[in-house]
């Protein structure tokens, strides 16, 4: 692994643009390719959004792990909030309240977003309650001299993004 971020954030945008800029200044230092940076930081920015409008935490604050690899990144979003269940979820592009500023809003196509950028992706329970989504974007870089001096910064962690065990 060549770092193991971790961040215990307010359920606040404000933060999650923070973590955002720190993932992608390291893939920058790495010269990873820039379409794998935006990916990372779109699914950052769609998972903490989604805790932010929908989890309902007491304690106002939800957790980010981002490993990096030379080969990937692992991201992990976990709350403490009420949970969901997928058939509750509304259809993409219907009305829905709009938790973050009052109203209405036509939501629900962060989740598709993520799918689509994700090359793994995984939901489960946060004990005993919430819910940790688990998202890994693999990485290509500018060079082979760039993927090379990565790996020898990874000090082969080697494995792939595979699933937990439950």
């Amino acid at each position: 692994m060549i770092l193991n971020l971790s961040l215990d954030l307010p359920e606040d945008g404000a933060y999650v643009r923070i973590a955002r800029r720190i993932a992608r200044t390291l893939l920058e230092e790495l010269k990873v390719v820039d379409a794998d940076t935006s990916d990372l930081e779109l699914v950052i920015g769609e998972l903490c959004t989604n805790v932010i409008r929908h989890a309902d935490t007491e304690s106002g604050r939800f957790r980010i792990v981002l490993l990096f690899h030379a080969d990937r990144v692992e991201l992990t979003v976990e709350d403490t909030g009420k949970g969901f269940s997928f058939k509750d979820v509304p259809e993409a592009g219907t009305e829905r309240p709009d938790t973050i500023i009052g109203g209405e809003r036509i939501g629900g196509f962060g989740m598709g977003l993520v799918e689509a950028l994700a090359d793994h992706l995984e939901f489960r329970r946060t004990n005993p309650q919430g819910t940790t989504v688990r998202a890994c974007i693999d990485l290509h870089y500018e060079t082979p001299e760039d993927a090379q001096k990565a790996e020898q910064l990874d000090a082969g962690s080697g494995g792939g993004c595979v699933s937990a065990s439950p």
